[in-house]
């Protein structure tokens, strides 16, 4: 059985405008924000850890009062029990600004998106330097890793 071609063009119109609807093909999407990645290891962090060789990432976007970030660490001297970004010139401790998902082992991972003052995030957006993130440990309270952002 032929569909006529009123039915055709109707069929045709309705699809792409689902498409359109749906996010499908030609469909306008933003693109995500760029994100920045930070080593992060025990030489950075002040004071001296009491361990070393840990290491870890801390990569991250921020969109408005969004920040998404995954954060990895690997031979921790055992799993953290605080995540943190404060704020901080090199090699100066300073106090926390946004508080971070704890990844859940020495290795491990954490990725989330969450939401934070937008005029905190303003500010580490203009300075990111400004500010690191640090990873806490049991036998290193203070920070067993650390990274200045960029």
């Amino acid at each position: 059985m032929s569909m006529s071609r009123h039915a055709r063009i109707t069929a045709v119109g309705l699809a792409a405008v689902a498409a359109l609807a749906f996010g499908g093909a030609g469909a306008a999407q933003a693109a995500p924000p760029t994100m920045t990645t930070v080593p992060l290891n025990t030489g950075q962090e002040t004071p001296a850890p009491s361990v070393g060789g840990a290491h870890g990432s801390f990569s991250y976007s921020i969109d408005g009062d969004q920040l998404c970030y995954t954060l990895s660490v690997t031979g921790l001297s055992a799993a953290p029990v605080a995540a943190h970004i404060h704020i901080g010139e090199r090699n100066t401790p300073g106090p926390v600004v946004v508080p971070l998902m704890t990844p859940p082992g020495a290795t491990s991972e954490v990725s989330e998106c969450k939401t934070v003052s937008s005029a905190v995030l303003a500010a580490i957006e203009a300075n990111p330097k400004d500010y690191y993130v640090n990873v806490h440990t049991p036998l290193n309270g203070p920070g067993e890793i650390r990274g200045q952002l960029r």
